[in-house]
């Protein structure tokens, strides 16, 4: 991987790759002998990139929260009151981002009052998912601390599975009622926090189609009524979330909204598909072929963006719900854990890289669009960003990928023209394709521009020249 800066004063230019990228700048109507060309189109703005297009996800699960993030009051390991030192740092690099808690399939059988409370009081219950003692030392409260100590802000998936309206409004009320005007804000001034802790971000239930209760969209469409029905906001405006489908499934989406637009109509701010590319081959051992099978899969984001934010369309002509992709990224196969006892851990490759890179330029040339997104999940899970064993830490290639983009936060998406080859790959006669660059570019100010781009080509080089 090779990362150059150009433009010195006016532009940060960032290329990944597998051989790397020699960028040149050049201001005119032509680009060099190569070929391969990104011209940058300053006056076409897209959309304001939002810093939650970045953000991470935390579940209960394997050794995501449990040597993970927790690692305990009386651990070798440097902790701040029991979590993680060295993630705390290296989360606070990522800038003001969200993180999605506690759940994943584990929300929709998640009771929040388990997790209040006296530690040594709290009930264990049986986690399902992993089929492991769940001893709900890291509850609410712990969360919090967790999310101010690395200054991003919490997201709350709320239990529609095997939880109830009642409880869903409780946690609001208890996390979000003034101080002194409830018995549930009193209980939380018990627990250490008199001041209401605002939380924005409630999630509706997950992957309701599945694990979250394998519902209809018409039935969920339901319990998302009864669950946002006289919904408490106690001076906070909140951002609710209801839970999309799986994939790119548009006739879940339109039978949801076909619902939802009969009758009263619930509060939505945002839609919530999920999209995992999945893998092809290992982890770490793979073709050349299975290298750009995975870069393609991981492009159908911009397929699923399209397509879904058409269907909201026909039902929210304003688009004033936005998508929230709170789940994405690569699932490999088991093999590769640090722990074994870590469920769905994989160790990752610039492969990986690659797939978060063209998947947050997707984002961002949909700036307008998505508000959030949530890679799954932040360490020792899956696509994460960080893996940890006891006193052993240390940051993926996807860490470094989002570290690199933090100048698009905030900053606004302008349109790019590219002009590269196709790569073909694959068995046949008709053989799949996938661009050789591909990236994004956003303004801040008059004079600074920051340029990502990614080089797909599994072995060969690449010069490319830069338009303004």
């Amino acid at each position: 991987m090779k990362r150059r800066t150009i433009l010195r004063g006016l532009a940060g230019v960032a290329a990944l790759g597998s051989a790397g990228a020699a960028i040149n700048r050049i201001s005119g109507a032509r680009a060099g002998a190569s070929g391969l060309s990104v011209t940058v189109l300053l006056d076409e703005p897209i959309g304001t990139i939002r810093p939650a297009i970045y953000s991470q996800f935390a579940e209960h699960i394997g050794g995501v929260i449990y040597d993970g993030i927790w690692v305990g009051t009386d651990s070798k390991v440097p902790n701040i009151g029991g979590i993680r030192k060295a993630l705390v740092e290296h989360v606070k690099r990522l800038g003001k981002v969200v993180v999605r808690w506690p759940g994943g399939c584990f929300a929709d059988r998640y009771h929040w009052r388990d997790g209040i409370g006296p530690v040594g009081a709290r009930p264990r219950r049986f986690r399902r998912w992993c089929e492991v003692t769940e001893p709900n030392t890291f509850g609410t409260h712990e969360f919090i601390r967790f999310c101010r100590l690395c200054d991003v802000e919490p997201y709350f998936a709320a239990n529609v599975g095997t939880g109830s309206p009642e409880e869903y409004q409780q946690w609001v009320e208890y996390c979000n009622a003034p101080a002194g005007s409830t018995t549930l804000a009193d209980e939380r001034a018990a627990n250490g926090q008199r001041e209401p802790l605002g939380i924005r971000y409630w999630g509706v239930g997950n992957e309701s189609w599945g694990c979250g209760g394998k519902f209809t969209p018409e039935d969920y469409c339901g319990e998302y009524r009864k669950f946002t029905e006289w919904l408490p906001e106690y001076g906070v405006k909140l951002y609710l979330i209801a839970a999309g489908p799986n994939s790119n499934d548009l006739d879940w989406t339109r039978r949801f909204f076909t619902k939802w637009a009969d009758g009263a109509r619930a509060p939505i701010q945002g839609w919530a598909p999920h999209y995992y590319c999945g893998t092809t081959g290992h982890a770490l051992k793979f073709t050349t072929d299975q290298w750009y099978e995975q870069l393609f899969k991981a492009n159908q984001m911009e397929t699923l963006i399209g397509d879904q934010w058409a269907v909201l369309g026909l039902f929210d002509p304003e688009h004033k719900i936005k998508l929230v992709v709170d789940e994405w990224g690569s699932w490999h196969p088991a093999g590769t854990e640090v722990n074994p006892a870590h469920l769905f851990e994989q160790m990752g490759t610039l492969r990986d890289a690659l797939v978060a890179a063209l998947t947050l330029d997707t984002f961002n040339r949909h700036a307008g669009k998505v508000d959030m997104a949530n890679i799954a999940q932040l360490v020792n899970n899956l696509h994460s960003l960080f893996l940890a064993d006891g006193d052993r830490f240390v940051a993926t290639p996807n860490f470094h990928v989002f570290e690199m983009y933090r100048p698009h936060h905030g900053a606004r998406s302008v349109r790019i023209d590219v002009r590269a080859p196709e790569v073909a790959f694959g068995p046949g006669k008709w053989p799949k394709r996938i661009f050789r660059i591909a990236g994004s570019a956003s303004r801040t100010g008059q004079r600074q521009l920051t340029l990502t781009l990614v080089h797909t080509h599994a072995t060969d080089p690449a010069e490319v020249s830069i338009l303004l």
